[in-house]
């Protein structure tokens, strides 16, 4: 009986122990199921209800009141006003009526698998509400056409709309919390089958245990000498030895290993060297992405300010404010191109300032000395324009009174030097050493208003230029803060 079972390949052997242990593991798991199937599907109604009630606890109050709201404001009947455009604010606009609809059959439904008799009352409640609703959005429209005051649409607009979208908000989160508190009911269900399942699932595993133990045990014996010295190979391969080969005497599945491990570590040894020679086109890529990133919040309050401008009918600040913009978004984008010249990166620099000076005009001026000699050479877009962004934003916004930003470039020997300097608030020397291991760790926590990011402008000049050069920061509580840009004096190759 030894010998015949010795005779028997490594896949019969672990075919044999894999059936001992997932046979009684298949009956035990069909026992599992039908014991759970009635708790299950109470929880999955349970879960399903109130995540269809969740789609519509997000959505309907904020598309409603917001579609309204620029009806009345653009004094717009709602078929007007274009239906599934997503706003400025992520908000997309819909048909109230339509959209009213669709809650009321949602509420059916809500209401037709409710597990609780509350949560079947808290729709036909919810249902009631829509209703007025639809009747008080049918007001405002006609207010709206007949060109009734605005003050008159917006008091409307708080009184009757906003007020029945929060109580239908209100009726929706009261239905979620009654079908959840009914998980208890489940849970106390689960509970009895747990101990009886435990116990089961004990009493098989001991079972299972013994028996597979002992055709392991057999089934090791006749595998473990060939398959640690693959591991020894396996060891001098893991080191960056792929000069190592195995030599094992056997007939079965492990001799097909062998032959396997050393082709594979051939071929492993190819593929590093290729690896290599990728290594640093790939990180090259990397930064191309993280150079692809517009920071929106920047296009929404320019925006704003134009609309506000418009509003204020100063066409003059309108058309700057948006010729900016365009030589700004011009430069960004810049066909695709990752270096443009240091005069095209001077203009967008000063694009930015420009249009934040229009927010920030009472509080903020600034002046760009860049020495036309430096004009010519090709550096990699968007490096200054974080490090404007990051003086503004810490700096003098922080500042009582008004505050100063300079920027200057000039060439240093072989180096050309750009510094961003404001007086604004400054940083004490806990902030200022935190800042400065954040970017030697390439730490992106260091921009707290996402963009570029002052790190990542850190590690492009690295990844162009070298270790050498890269993003210092000077800076005194109360006096201001200079951040400095070395790069070399070079039109580098780049990679495209």
């Amino acid at each position: 009986m030894i010998r015949r079972r010795h005779k028997l390949s490594l896949s019969k052997k672990l075919t044999s122990i894999s059936i001992t242990a997932i046979l009684p593991m298949v009956i035990l798991s069909f026992y599992l199921l039908w014991a759970l199937s009635d708790a299950a599907s109470a929880y999955s109604d349970i879960n399903k209800n109130i995540s269809y009630a969740n789609e519509y606890v997000h959505n309907f109050k904020e598309r409603i009141d917001y579609t309204l709201y620029l009806a009345v404001i653009g004094n717009k009947p709602i078929e007007e006003l274009g239906v599934g455009k997503t706003t400025v604010n992520g908000i997309v606009t819909v048909n109230p009526y339509s959209y009213m609809k669709e809650l009321e059959s949602a509420c059916s439904r809500l209401s037709d698998t409710a597990t609780v008799n509350s949560s079947t009352n808290q729709m036909m409640r919810t249902k009631n509400t829509i209703n007025a609703l639809r009747k008080s959005v049918i007001n405002l429209e006609k207010n709206i056409k007949k060109g009734s005051l605005y003050d008159d649409n917006m008091n409307s607009l708080d009184q009757n709309i906003y007020a029945l979208t929060s109580l239908i908000q209100s009726g929706l989160q009261n239905y979620i919390y009654t079908e959840t508190t009914n998980y208890e009911n489940v849970k106390a269900e689960l509970d009895k089958k747990n101990a009886l399942m435990v116990t089961t699932c004990l009493i098989t595993l001991l079972v299972v245990i013994i028996i597979t133990a002992s055709l392991t045990t057999s089934a090791v014996k006749s595998v473990t000498t060939p398959i640690r010295k693959l591991c020894d190979q396996t060891s001098k391969v893991a080191k960056g030895d792929f000069t190592a080969n195995t030599k094992v005497e056997s007939i079965d599945e492990i001799a097909i290993l062998t032959r396997n491990f050393n082709d594979m570590t051939q071929e492993i040894g190819i593929l590093v060297e290729d690896i290599k020679k990728n290594q640093e086109n790939l990180h090259l890529i990397e930064m191309k992405l993280l150079q692809a990133q517009i920071n929106p919040h920047f296009l929404y309050n320019a925006l704003d300010t134009i609309v506000w401008l418009a509003e204020m009918k100063k066409n003059e600040e309108v058309v700057a404010i948006v010729t900016y913009l365009s030589s700004f978004f011009r430069t960004t984008l810049s066909k695709g191109k990752d270096f443009i010249t240091i005069q095209e990166e001077e203009l967008h620099v000063e694009s930015y300032m420009n249009i934040q000076k229009f927010r920030y005009q009472d509080v903020m001026d600034f002046e760009i000395h860049i020495d036309k000699e430096l004009y010519p050479y090709t550096i990699p877009k968007l490096m200054l324009q974080p490090l404007a962004e990051n003086a503004l934003v810490h700096g003098v916004r922080n500042k009582r009174g008004n505050g100063h930003i300079l920027i200057t470039g000039k060439k240093d020997g072989d180096n050309i030097i750009f510094q961003v300097a404001d007086d604004g608030r400054g940083m004490d020397k806990k902030e200022l050493d935190k800042l400065r291991q954040c970017i030697a760790n390439n730490n992106n926590n260091a921009t707290d208003n996402g963009g570029f990011g002052i790190v990542n402008v850190n590690q492009r000049i690295r990844s162009y230029y070298g270790k050498d050069y890269g993003v210092s920061f000077e800076s005194e509580l109360g006096r201001g803060t200079t951040a400095t840009i070395t790069i070399a004096a070079k039109n580098i190759q780049h990679f495209s």
